[in-house]
C-alpha cells in the first residue's frame, strides 16, 4: 500500500509542521485536517510535496523492486470532501463536480507516469 493520501499528524516524529507551521507539506487550518482520520491533508500544488512524495514512489520501486502499488485512501484524495457522507453512483458529474480536487487528480496521474516509466510493467491499483 501506497499511503500518500494523508499523513501523520503526530508533530514530534513526524512531518506534521516540521516547519513550526501547520503548512509545510499540507494544506493550513481546517482544510488541512481529516477528521475522520486525525490526519493531515498533503497540499498536492506545492512543488515540494509533489518532489516528496514522486521520489518516494521512485525509491520504492528502485530499492526494493517494487513492481506495483494499491493507492490507498484515494477518495479521501480525489474530494474535497474526502468522500465523507457520500455515496456514489457512477454518474461523471458525481465524479468530476465542483468537489473534485483536481490538484490531487494531477499527482496521482504524475505517480502513476513515473511508476510506469520507471517499471512498464508495474501494475497500480486505486
Amino acid at each position: 500500500d501506497l499511503v500518500h493520501a494523508h499523513a501523520s499528524s503526530n508533530t514530534l516524529d513526524g512531518i506534521a509542521q516540521m516547519d513550526g507551521t501547520d503548512h509545510c507539506y499540507t494544506h493550513g487550518g481546517l482544510k488541512g485536517h481529516h477528521s475522520d482520520w486525525d490526519s493531515k491533508i498533503f497540499n498536492y500544488l506545492k512543488y515540494e510535496v509533489l518532489r516528496f512524495l514522486l521520489s518516494n514512489v521512485k525509491w520504492w520501486l528502485e530499492e526494493y523492486q517494487f513492481d506495483g502499488f494499491r493507492f490507498d485512501g484515494v477518495t479521501s484524495m480525489l474530494y474535497h470532501s474526502h468522500g465523507i457522507g457520500k455515496g456514489y453512483t457512477g454518474g461523471f458529474h458525481e465524479y468530476f463536480g465542483p468537489d473534485a480536487d483536481i490538484d490531487s487528480h494531477i499527482y496521482l496521474m504524475l505517480a502513476n507516469d513515473l511508476i510506469h516509466r520507471v517499471v512498464p510493467s508495474a501494475v497500480t491499483v486505486g
